[in-house]
């Protein structure tokens, strides 16, 4: 069985959630999420941590059009996804919402009976995603009508990956299941002996992701464990594969990168943060760049796992970086969207998404 090593962090972060759990059953929803953004033409698509959906102009952080426009729909932790000019994402009022991305207005929502924490996939006209009702769900993009539905034994806090006609969608009952994409008629799972919160990444055949502090590699069309990892901590954020390397981080901030065919470790040391790294790794430009709790921004040479630079922010970061045309776009825990220098640090803009109005003159520094 694996073996949680407790940390302050990961009892903290698991407290809030089951309060905001708590909270949604009786009724009132949280105001916080950490949805991360998505760029698509030069407009950042997010999950307010006020719990609006906002369309952002990518250039100089203007806000385009919210969604509703009245309250909030509680908690954004999902991602939205877009295809074809619509926006998918999930709240925590129990709907997977459909939009225009061009101007916010609403195409159809549907009820999953319980609080929406992943991420949707989109891929030939379905939209998939798990919820709080133990299920995982396929949709038609266009209309919203169910296709089809697959029950687990656990909610389902983590984002399915679509990839090669299968849907490979974790559980907190801990298992990773891999679903046939077109029919949810399960193809194999995999028992991780703890829950699963990470997204799967997917490369060259095989499907990474982690189960409390173990980090696995399995056979993607067989679900047969190729390697496993034992991580110093629970690994939360979701692993990124890149030139045959993965890169993922625990929750005491330690951040790895290990040969993705054989789990070995390419870096002479992990590279340690000053507090838990939950932030999702996103590789790009030869970079790693992740948040903290340490309330920094940190890109790291993905070579050598030495610092580039860390800009300091005034909250968490919880959410992933997003990179764009040399542009790093994040949010942090206190409403404050951040535009950056991908290769310096340097701040663009930053938006309080509470109050859609730019801030001048930018939180925080670079070293």
């Amino acid at each position: 069985m694996a073996i949680f090593k407790t940390t302050r962090s990961a009892v903290t972060l698991l407290a809030l959630l089951a309060a905001a759990f708590l909270l949604v059953g009786c009724g009132a929803a949280p105001a916080t999420g950490w949805s991360s953004v998505r760029v698509v033409d030069q407009t950042l698509y997010v999950g307010s941590t006020t719990g609006k959906v906002m369309a952002i102009n990518a250039a100089d952080g203007a806000v385009k059009w919210q969604f509703p426009t009245d309250k909030p729909l509680g908690a954004i932790y999902s991602t939205p996804a877009i295809a074809d000019n619509v926006l998918y994402i999930g709240a925590f009022d129990y709907k997977m919402y459909a939009l225009d991305a061009t101007t916010g207005a609403k195409k159809w929502e549907f009820d999953a009976t319980a609080p929406i924490v992943p991420s949707p996939a989109v891929g030939g006209g379905v939209v998939y995603f798990g919820a709080n009702s133990k299920k995982i769900y396929a949709l038609d993009a266009a209309t919203g009508a169910k296709k089809w539905e697959f029950a687990t034994n656990g909610e389902v806090w983590a984002d399915p990956t679509l990839s090669g006609g299968l849907l490979y969608a974790p559980s907190l009952d801990h298992k990773l299941y891999a679903l046939d994409a077109a029919t949810g008629a399960k193809k194999w799972d995999y028992d991780a002996s703890g829950i699963i919160v990470t997204k799967p990444a997917v490369g060259e055949g095989i499907v990474y992701f982690a189960g409390l502090s173990k980090f696995y590699a399995l056979d993607a069309a067989t679900g047969a464990k190729k390697w496993e990892f034992d991580a110093s901590n629970w690994v939360w954020s979701n692993p990124s594969v890149a030139g045959g390397v993965i890169y993922f981080a625990a929750l005491d901030g330690t951040v790895y990168a290990l040969d993705a065919q054989t789990g070995k470790s390419k870096w002479n040391a992990p590279f340690k943060a000053g507090d838990a790294v939950r932030s999702p790794l996103v590789v790009d430009g030869g970079s790693v760049y992740f948040g903290s709790d340490d309330l920094k921004i940190y890109a790291v040479d993905a070579a050598t796992g030495q610092s580039k630079w860390t800009r300091t922010t005034t909250a968490r970061v919880l959410a992933s970086p997003t990179v764009a045309s040399g542009v790093i776009y994040v949010q942090a825990h206190d409403h404050v969207m951040y535009a950056l220098d991908a290769a310096t640090g340097q701040a663009k803009w930053a938006l309080d998404t509470s109050g859609a109005r730019l801030i001048t003159p930018v939180p925080g520094s670079v070293k």
